[in-house]
């Protein structure tokens, strides 16, 4: 189970709740539907997939490149979540009906992420950093 998909689930509810009472029955199951769709993200995220082994000649310099790239997406899909994340909130109070648009373009983003961090998660672990062996020559094992 993932946290963050628990809070908005949490949060969708506490709004659905909110314009029930207000008499606002269609915002109260746009609301509670998208609690629906945290709540099962939030399930389903946490089953991980046993990932495929690497390829044995996989090269170094190529997965290295490949893991710099995922960073590079996962971050510009991340910042995409977060800005449209603002915008949505903002437009909730000035037009309710395109922050659900922008909800849509957060929901895709967050999406994106999570596809590019599994991607990235498969790829072959960093080889470990060499260690300088101690020099053992005669020379300068007499002179300690």
């Amino acid at each position: 189970m993932t946290w963050r998909y628990l809070v908005l689930a949490v949060g969708f509810l506490a709004l659905a709740g909110v314009r029930a009472a207000q008499g606002a029955t269609v915002w109260a199951v746009v609301f509670a539907v998208a609690a629906a769709a945290d709540l099962w993200l939030a399930l389903r995220d946490g089953q991980g997939q046993a990932a495929p082994g690497a390829p044995a000649d996989a090269d170094p310099r190529e997965v290295a490149g490949e893991r710099a790239h995922c960073l590079a997406a996962l971050r510009r899909w991340q910042v995409l979540a977060l800005v449209g994340a603002l915008l949505a909130a903002g437009l909730l109070l000035v037009e309710p009906p395109l922050a659900v648009l922008a909800a849509a373009a957060v929901l895709f983003a967050v999406l994106r992420a999570r596809r590019v961090r599994r991607y990235a998660a498969m790829l072959p672990a960093p080889p470990p950093p060499a260690v300088p062996r101690a020099v053992t020559s005669p020379e300068v094992a007499g002179s300690r």
